[in-house]
């Protein structure tokens, strides 16, 4: 077994070498999460889609020319006629019975410039250009909502990290406090001076809380690959956290409906539901214009010869007037369900105004609530670890059993570990309240009690 134990070890350490690590600051995360998270390249792509649909709308106003070269061969009468009108080659014998019941085969080559510009619309045009301004405003917007959402999905992200490791550290402070106390266990049972159960108590809280550290491991791993994954870090690059020292956050001070109102201006994927909506109604005023009347100018040069090339030019300058006057109600029903869908964007604006208060009232009370249980057990841990002393000076001096000790050795650690859970909340919390409001940005990263 050894040898194979060493083969699948060197093998483990060759793929180990083969990835990249790389130390990030949470502004660095950030950044490099809005360039390679997929959230991130999908809302792009949705921009560059509503730009090229604007543009592609604007370009219906815009005149079309085309060029076109045809060559016939034919021995029908009339194309034989028309043929020696287009190349101004008329003559009286062409007007004969003979010549004109028997042409023989025609030969004709046609070189055809043609120009067309729809100069009115019915103001189709203009309200299909005015959809794909409010398409690409909607773009914008949950693009930006997008990048807000990243953000704050890395931020609370890499405070896990840092709480993860920071609850590693107090994981390993009670495996070294329980091995010391093990050893004084047994020590003590040795001489006679503890019975057996309280050196077995001593052993069994050592295995306990060396589970837990091996948890608190496995959970720092857990939390590096959360931010790997918030990031869109590949997976051959491996993730590393400064150490910094945790802050605490302070809860907001502003009224919780002036944040909500502030939310209603600031957030961008309302705007850009709105614009949504108003793109609706203008793609159905589009629809309704189409039944209006036409105008379209129209210009055509052409050339005509046995061979390919420029002789013989006829041309023609015009406008043509057309207005639909039944098309089964096409364009009328095309407009009625636009009409619906705008109805039902403002149903679902109206939705999101209600999460939008739910999310704001949800992170401002949540901080809120971190900073009482921060506050309760910052002042717990101070109350364990004077208990602690307590209790040890007293079971040095025979006054009190062992499992006082280890009892209130359990209630440090817990104390700890609830500290840092109010650390993480007050932090995630603040990013949540700053997405819910929409004005998370760069500049609040030094703000969330992370070095960064």
């Amino acid at each position: 077994m050894k040898p194979l134990g060493m083969a699948l070890g060197i093998a483990l350490g060759l793929a180990g070498s083969q990835a990249t690590a790389r130390s990030f600051t949470l502004s660095q995360a950030v950044d490099f999460a809005l360039t390679h998270n997929s959230m991130t390249q999908v809302a792009q792509a949705r921009r560059g889609a509503a730009r090229a649909a604007l543009k592609l709308a604007d370009d219906q106003g815009m005149p079309q020319a085309s060029v076109s070269y045809g060559y016939l061969f034919s021995n029908n009468p009339l194309e034989a006629l028309s043929a020696e009108l287009e190349r101004r080659q008329v003559s009286a014998t062409a007007f004969t019975p003979s010549t004109l019941n028997h042409p023989g085969v025609t030969k004709l080559g046609t070189t055809t410039l043609s120009l067309s510009w729809p100069v009115y619309s019915g103001g189709a045009i203009q309200a299909g250009v005015r959809a794909g301004r409010y398409a690409r405003q909607a773009a914008r917007g949950n693009a930006l909502r997008a990048r807000q959402a990243i953000m704050a999905q890395v931020i609370q992200s890499y405070e896990g990290v840092l709480v993860a490791r920071q609850a590693l550290v107090v994981a390993q402070k009670a495996v070294a406090a329980a091995r010391h106390h093990a050893r004084t266990a047994r020590y003590l049972y040795s001489r006679g001076r503890i019975v057996h159960s309280e050196a077995l108590m001593a052993s069994v809280n050592l295995g306990a809380n060396e589970g837990m550290v091996a948890e608190a491991r496995g959970n720092v791993r857990i939390a590096v690959d959360n931010l790997s994954a918030a990031m869109g870090a590949p997976a051959a690059l491996a993730i590393q956290v400064p150490n910094a020292t945790l802050e605490v956050v302070a809860p907001p001070t502003q009224d919780v409906m002036r944040l909500y109102q502030r939310a209603l201006a600031h957030r961008p994927d309302l705007k850009a539901l709105r614009a949504l909506a108003q793109a609706a109604r203008a793609q159905a005023q589009a629809a309704r214009d189409r039944s209006s009347v036409q105008v379209r100018l129209m210009a055509q040069t052409q050339w005509f010869s046995e061979t390919p090339g420029l002789r013989h030019n006829a041309w023609s300058v015009g406008a043509v007037i057309s207005k639909s006057l039944y098309d089964g109600h096409r364009n009328q029903d095309h407009a009625a369900v636009l009409e619906e869908r705008a109805a039902e964007l403002d149903a679902q604006v109206a939705g999101l105004r209600a999460r939008i208060h739910n999310e704001v009232l949800r992170a401002y009370e949540n901080m809120h609530i971190a900073m009482t249980r921060y506050r309760i057990a910052d002042a717990n841990v101070a109350r364990a670890r004077q208990a602690v002393a307590v209790t040890q000076v007293r079971y040095g001096e025979g006054r009190t059993i062992l499992l006082d000790l280890l009892n209130a050795e359990h209630d440090l650690v817990q104390a700890r570990e609830a500290r840092l859970a109010a650390l993480y909340a007050l932090v995630a919390n603040r990013a949540a309240l700053a997405e819910a409001c929409g004005t998370l940005t760069h500049r609040m990263l030094t703000t969330l009690g992370v070095a960064s």
